[in-house]
């Protein structure tokens, strides 16, 4: 009998567990699709500002007085208030400091390029102040530039490292040079965006991440991507450049895009030696996994040794 109503009891758990499941399955799509369907960026309660700090009207900030009621053209009221409040938390007299976790919601909310601006000003003072970031809000930041394809805010602060002090990882850098690459065969400042992925790649010794193989991947790949004649003797260079290493550092997804575009130019030896060697080194493909981060922010993701 204990054993049966035990099955029961079990089974009930079980039933309310599921039921339970599927309800937060459903609200967190229902929050998805009020994130991608709606233009209002929702302020978490925890990150709200003040009553006291807007109510004045015109606020005292590190860079001058703002009204936090008259947000300039294409940026949304709610990012012009948080942005407002937290350069009021910046002056000295302030008894509230901002926490970390507006830079990451202005980051992920940002849809316009004046959005982004507005965001790069906010992280200017943010890094004057000595506040602190992480590997995750470096990564935040070169997903909202790929997102917008707006490229210069990211490239400016990783090229002054006194100033902005990001924190870029290996990851962070090869993925934005496979932005870059994309971007650049869709654009006509394909040449920039060219020189851009090379600056990004100098970048690694800059910031004491050493070379590795997604590294030269990312910079064959993008340019193959890009694909004009200055590209595609880059890419040669830069691919050569390991491939004569005893052991090289490329990807396979590298690779075959050496395969691909030696072929469009009628450079049959060439890509049969691409096909070879992705075989003779036994190349695996690139994990699909997205990057994750452990508690304290930093990149744990598997697959991008």
């Amino acid at each position: 009998m204990h054993s049966i109503r035990a099955q029961v009891w079990t089974r009930g758990l079980a039933a309310a567990a599921l039921r339970n499941s599927r309800a937060v399955t459903r609200t967190m799509a229902a929050a998805k699709f009020v994130r991608f369907t709606s233009t209002e960026a929702v302020i978490p309660k925890s990150m709200q500002p003040r009553p006291e700090e807007l109510s004045q009207g015109v606020t005292k900030t590190v860079l001058g007085d703002l009204d936090a009621s008259t947000p300039p053209a294409n940026i949304r009221p709610e990012l012009w208030t948080m942005y407002v409040a937290t350069l009021r938390r910046l002056v000295p007299e302030s008894t509230w400091p901002p926490k970390r976790r507006v830079l990451h919601w202005m980051l992920l909310n940002a849809e316009t390029r004046e959005e982004l601006d507005l965001t790069l000003t906010l992280t200017e003072q943010w890094r004057m102040h000595m506040l602190p970031i992480t590997q995750a809000t470096t990564h935040l930041w070169s997903q909202a530039c790929a997102r917008l394809k707006y490229p210069e805010p990211f490239m400016r602060m990783l090229l002054d490292r006194w100033k902005y002090r990001q924190l870029p990882v290996a990851q962070t850098l090869a993925m934005y040079m496979r932005f870059l690459g994309t971007m650049g065969a869709e654009s006509e400042a394909s040449e920039e965006l060219l020189d851009d992925v090379f600056k990004v790649f100098a970048l690694y010794e800059y910031y004491d991440i050493p070379h590795n193989a997604q590294a030269y991947g990312a910079l064959v790949e993008a340019c193959c991507d890009i694909n004009t004649e200055e590209a595609w003797r880059r890419a040669l260079v830069a691919s050569e450049e390991t491939l004569a290493e005893d052991t090289p550092m490329i990807t396979l997804e590298a690779l075959n895009a050496l395969e691909r575009r030696s072929v469009e130019r009628n450079e049959s030896e060439m890509a049969g030696r691409y096909r070879d060697l992705a075989k003779r080194l036994d190349l695996k493909p690139a994990s699909k996994k997205e990057v994750q981060f452990d508690d304290d922010s930093t990149i744990s993701s598997p697959g991008f040794d």
